[in-house]
């Protein structure tokens, strides 16, 4: 994976040789970044000085950042409340899918009515109520 590569045309630098090649430079910082990783652990990993990782985290995070999906850190309570906002929603999901079976069921009960019952049941717009 770690290939040795020459870039040229660096800021007007005429050609800068790195050791290792670009993706897996970038791949090393988005670890780093993405994940819960310590820089010695990340360097470990991939058999890489520290000072390697941070030099690469310097230089690519800015170039990286937009890649990296930031998540809020949610204090205790914002975790509590999150939790508890997604059960409602399961719950309110659940009691929408009960009441559109009651609905169907509700409607299919009609219409056999009104097919064995030879009679229209539901109201037809624009008809008039009587006033009793």
């Amino acid at each position: 994976m770690r290939q040795k590569q020459t870039l040229t045309g660096l800021k007007g630098k005429g050609g800068r040789r790195f050791q290792y090649d670009l993706s897996f430079m970038h791949l090393v910082v988005r670890e780093y970044l993405m994940g819960d990783f310590s820089m010695g652990q990340i360097a470990q990993k991939h058999n890489i000085s520290r000072d390697q990782v941070l030099g690469w985290i310097k230089r690519f995070s800015s170039d990286l950042s937009e890649e990296i999906p930031t998540t809020p850190i949610l204090t205790e309570k914002e975790s509590q409340d999150q939790q508890l906002l997604k059960k409602q929603n399961e719950e309110l999901a659940q009691k929408l899918a009960q009441a559109q079976m009651k609905i169907t069921g509700l409607e299919l009960m009609i219409d056999i009515a009104e097919e064995q019952l030879h009679i229209d049941i539901r109201k037809k717009s624009g008809t008039k109520q009587s006033n009793g």
